[in-house]
């Protein structure tokens, strides 16, 4: 790319969040011309994560025409099953009571970046910019120029709004001087995969212990996704664990209701904590995804959070005639709060509730999952949030 060109819109990071808002900006507004810098110099973003899609980003990906080469691909999340361990309280909850095949699907990122990725390849007005990283941004009143790094070569382009989609070590955050809030919940998660004796038949399972909660996600070939919270010093005797040490401890702690585990791989560990911007925005530039808010992974809603920061940012962008308003990046900053609000508090209540063995806490945590399995009403809301509908 020679030169200075100028683009109504520029996505730093091409990832799940980042390619998806290059999509649906890119078919809404088809006179505009899309840059999107992707630091991954060959093919789509390498992400290594198993994630669970809500129902309603699988509907969003279905419209769009990425699931149908997926769907054979992911797992599908039929039925819900939460409880405390070495208690009575619980819940189930069955995608059939709700009105839908499956509450979420469970596949592998790699393969979701990939489709992406593809599909913004064959969008004429997408511009993927390979092996380009963000460096920082110099902004006036009707414009920014975005300075970027691309296979070693320092070049820069000018753009009419800058999104940050660029993951919590955001350098689009950074630049910007956009302060992040943190909380520690001093709580280590342990992904991994298991094999099991038995297929989960479309089970996600989330078991409440006394170090913080365990979760079982369906995956094809009678395995499941874990993921395993612990304290920092819990984590790190664990992590040293031979693997056949590690099946008895986990089995231990999670019990035999998901049959035995008999195999593990692809261990890693990763801190527990919650990042929150302080504001998504500033002057012509955006932050989206990650690079916003990162979460606790107890009910699985950090990517799909994110996907409605894609949908919703979108819809306000596509009828603009200046993306980069301050009027219109300010009313899409008010209008993710009562999201973030509603998805946080949800998350941060579930992980002090359940990770606290204060008896009053215990009493009341396990009265709430019997009123939940027991109140269609009420487990019928509870659903619809952790599908990804905002309504009943």
């Amino acid at each position: 790319m020679d030169g200075t060109v100028n683009y109504p819109i520029a996505i730093a990071g091409g990832g799940l969040v980042g390619a998806l808002t290059a999509l649906l900006l890119a078919r809404g507004r088809p006179d505009w011309r899309i840059a999107v810098l992707e630091p991954q110099a060959q093919g789509p973003a390498q992400d290594k994560r198993t994630i669970a899609l809500a129902a309603a980003t699988v509907a969003l990906l279905e419209q769009i025409g990425v699931w149908q080469n997926l769907a054979t691909e992911a797992s599908p999340i039929e039925h819900i099953h939460v409880s405390d361990r070495g208690h009575l309280g619980m819940t189930r909850l069955h995608a059939t009571q709700h009105g839908v095949a499956a509450m979420g699907q469970v596949i592998s990122a790699a393969l979701l970046n990939r489709a992406l990725y593809d599909a913004c390849l064959q969008q004429a007005n997408i511009e993927w910019l390979g092996g380009a990283w963000f460096e920082h941004a110099e902004r006036t009143r009707d414009a920014v120029t975005v300075h970027f790094k691309q296979h070693d070569s320092a070049t820069e382009l000018t753009t009419q709004l800058l999104i940050g989609a660029d993951g919590q070590r955001s350098q689009v955050r950074e630049d910007a001087g956009i302060v992040m809030k943190h909380t520690d919940y001093q709580q280590v998660g342990i992904i991994a995969t298991l094999r099991l004796s038995d297929d989960l038949g479309g089970w996600a399972y989330e078991r409440f212990t006394d170090t913080g909660p365990i979760a079982l996600l369906p995956l094809p070939d009678q395995q499941a996704s874990l993921v395993w919270s612990l304290s920092p010093e819990q984590a790190e005797q664990t992590m040293q664990l031979s693997n056949a040490e590690f099946l008895v401890a986990c089995q231990r702690a999670f019990g035999y209701r998901a049959g035995r585990f008999t195999a593990v791989r692809d261990r890693v560990q990763y801190p527990l904590q919650l990042h929150l911007a302080e504001s998504n925005i500033c002057h012509r530039s955006v932050i989206i995804g990650n690079a916003s808010h990162t979460l606790h992974p107890i009910a699985g809603q950090g990517f799909n959070l994110g996907v409605r920061d894609a949908i919703e940012l979108s819809a306000l962008l596509i009828v603009a005639d200046d993306p980069g308003s301050y009027r219109l990046l300010s009313e899409y900053n008010q209008q993710r709060q009562s999201d973030y609000q509603r998805i946080i508090g949800l998350t941060d209540s579930l992980v002090r509730g359940f990770s606290n063995q204060y008896v009053p806490l215990l009493i009341g945590r396990n009265l709430a999952l019997f009123g939940l399995d027991n109140l269609p009403p009420i487990r019928h809301l509870f659903a619809r949030q952790t599908m990804g509908f905002r309504n009943a």
